[in-house]
């Protein structure tokens, strides 16, 4: 890395203007708004020439090049800021050939205006000489010459069609069709926005140019996208980032123009089937860590001296991995990727008991072990010891993650370990001829590194202040423990969401959570001690006995407890429905002992601190029985 001091106008030199500044295909499109335009405009008028504009970290892989090469920086970070300054100088050309002109038709032969109105065009376009028939990337063809863009746009939503119809508007670029929809894309309305809110005049246009050419940048360039992009996230330029896994796509779909003769639209189309798999981006990249870490046992895959893919490791795994054979790495991907959408959208497939027990495992947020479940479900069925090997290893994975999202061990840093050990187990089994039974890979997980917490552990977090220690183990728990009364007549979907994407039902805690504890409450649970109530409120409000879900959450808050157990109101045909406790959701009617009687929270008189412990005791060993292991005695507890 060796990073230099420079003016846009040394950036985007004209001396030799051997070196160009290009957004690698397929980079994400050009972003920025009327927001950001206007604030270069307010940056440039209203700072001291010479205003800093940040970095631009750029990858040119040769150090070395001939007289006659063009050097192209591949860009990093900086793509919206030298995108927008060359629209800006677009704008400004136009302005220079003719409203400028029109109001001083004199200053054409000015030697002047020539040398400013050429310095623009070289700084927009270089025209070049090719040797051969086949142009190289970044070389564009025209009816009157063939040139290279200085700063060439990303090809996303368009983006680098549109810059070349604008600079064939302006006169620099030979007569281009216009691209379908231009006039309602964001570089074309850069281009208007710019070109009404500039100068019109000679001195004013000349005045702007100067500011532009003094703009100050910091160029780094580095020579792998692995390193250019690590150091990107060690500073914070401002910009939209690139992820990992748009760096990724664009070596690897370079490498297959390239290396495997194969065309960048139909790898571009299949990328896009990948990510259709992958719908959000922090799966995207999680994937293709998962991916490495799941797969390195094989000698193809595997990278000498990367243990394990992370974040800081991810892009030069995949460099190493595109310069063995892009192609391959692509089909397993493309491969895996598919897989990987079961574990992460399970209720798109067909109800199964392995489904069912994928969705219980998102919904416990157990993404670590779709590393594992990667490589197991990349097996074929002959290698594993029984039909339903696969669903009983996926529901002993729920009580497991469960069970560590409660007690937060194993560490979240030793997770990633965990999963390869095992899998690295699993792989010695098969070499010693040996198939993978639910026996030897339960054993591998519940005695291994990864070996769970103690089921007294278990019990202590449990019975704690649920809601404040986890509140989405909270949820979860409420709902298996509602499941337990699920049948054809009642089966309430307590995972439903609501149009805005919020879940229908949630947590409602009876003794109100609130730092204000109302006076009725007081009363109740502390006989009108505040200072006891303000006790069992530290102690209890947050534990399970406490806890209910509710479809009206909002309408219960802290009221009192009989409105809220009793709570109806009528709906559009006018019967009258209950909102409270009362609405008939098994988890109300969980049975519970309070002073040698049964009672439930729909039919308790009141709610004091003995029914939120006998409540959370009873509800406690509920859990218990769901979620332990096989091998667990309850009766030691």
């Amino acid at each position: 890395m060796i990073p230099s001091e420079s003016t846009f106008s040394a950036l985007i030199g004209i001396e030799g203007n051997q070196w160009h500044y290009h957004i690698p295909r397929f980079q994400r499109e050009y972003v920025w708004g009327k927001y950001n335009w206007s604030k270069l405009l307010e940056d440039i008028y209203e700072n001291e020439p010479g205003h800093y504009m940040g970095s631009v970290i750029c990858v040119h892989e040769s150090i070395e090049y001939s007289p006659d090469q063009e050097l192209i920086y591949e860009v990093v970070d900086g793509q919206q800021r030298l995108t927008t300054l060359s629209i800006l100088l677009a704008a400004i050309y136009s302005k220079f050939t003719k409203e400028a002109v029109e109001s001083n038709p004199d200053i054409k032969e000015e030697d002047d205006y020539i040398i400013l109105r050429n310095s623009i065009q070289k700084r927009l376009i270089k025209k070049v000489t090719v040797v051969g028939k086949k142009l190289p990337w970044g070389i564009f063809k025209s009816t009157n010459f063939n040139y290279c863009l200085r700063v060439q746009p990303s090809t996303q939503e368009s983006n680098l069609d549109d810059y070349k119809y604008i600079l064939s508007e302006i006169g620099i670029l030979p007569d281009i069709e216009y691209p379908k929809n231009c006039g309602n894309r964001r570089l074309n309305k850069a281009f208007r926005y710019f070109h009404k809110n500039i100068p019109d005049d000679y001195q004013g246009l000349k005045d702007l140019l100067d500011r532009i050419y003094r703009l100050s940048f910091i160029h780094i360039s580095e020579s792998s996208q692995s390193k250019a992009f690590l150091l990107f996230e060690t500073l914070n330029f401002r910009g939209v980032p690139l992820s990992a896994i748009d760096i990724i796509k664009n070596k690897m779909l370079a490498a297959l123009e390239n290396k495997h003769n194969q065309s960048i639209d139909e790898s571009y189309d299949q990328w896009q089937k990948l990510l259709e798999c992958l719908p959000e981006d922090k799966e995207q990249d999680r994937f293709l860590r998962q991916f490495y870490n799941a797969f390195k046992f094989r000698p193809e895959i595997k990278i000498e001296k990367i243990p394990r893919a992370t974040a800081s490791t991810i892009i030069a795994i995949y460099e190493s991995l595109i310069k063995k054979d892009a192609q391959f790495i692509f089909n397993e991907l493309l491969e895996k990727a598919k897989t990987y959408n079961l574990l992460i959208e399970p209720e798109k497939y067909p109800i199964s008991e392995v489904n069912t027990s994928l969705v219980n495992l998102e919904r416990i947020g157990a993404a670590s072990s779709y590393t594992f479940l990667l490589y197991l479900f990349s097996l074929t069925e002959d290698i594993l010891g029984e039909s339903d090997t696969l669903d009983k290893i996926v529901a002993l994975l729920c009580k497991y993650y469960f069970r560590r999202n409660i007690t937060d061990f194993p560490n979240t840093r030793d997770l990633d370990a965990i999963n390869i050990e095992l899998i690295e187990a699993c792989q010695k089994e098969l070499k010693a001829g040996q198939k993978l039974t639910y026996e030897f890979i339960s054993h591998r997980i519940l005695n291994g590194r990864g070996k769970p917490s103690s089921i007294d552990t278990f019990e202590k977090n449990l019975s704690d202040n649920i809601f404040y220690n986890n509140e989405g183990m909270a949820r979860y728990a409420l709902a298996k423990l509602d499941e337990t009364s699920h049948s054809r007549e009642y089966a309430p979907n307590l995972w439903a969401r609501n149009e805005k994407g919020l879940f229908v039902w949630t947590i409602e805690h009876i003794f109100p959570q609130g730092k204000n504890i109302p006076a009725y409450w007081i009363d109740m649970i502390g006989n009108g001690d505040k200072e006891e109530t303000q006790k069992v409120y530290d102690e209890m409000v947050h534990c399970f006995g406490n806890l209910t879900l509710s479809g009206y959450n909002s309408k219960l808050s802290n009221q009192s407890f009989d409105r809220k157990q009793g709570k109806h109101e009528a709906n559009i045909l006018g019967n009258k429905i209950h909102i409270g406790y009362k609405n008939g959701l098994a988890l109300n009617n969980i049975k519970f002992n309070l002073n040698g009687k049964q009672t439930t929270l729909a039919h308790a008189d009141n709610w004091t601190k003995n029914h939120i412990q006998s409540r959370n005791s009873t509800m406690v060993d509920m859990l218990l029985k769901i979620f332990k292991f096989d091998f667990e005695d309850l009766n030691n507890v």
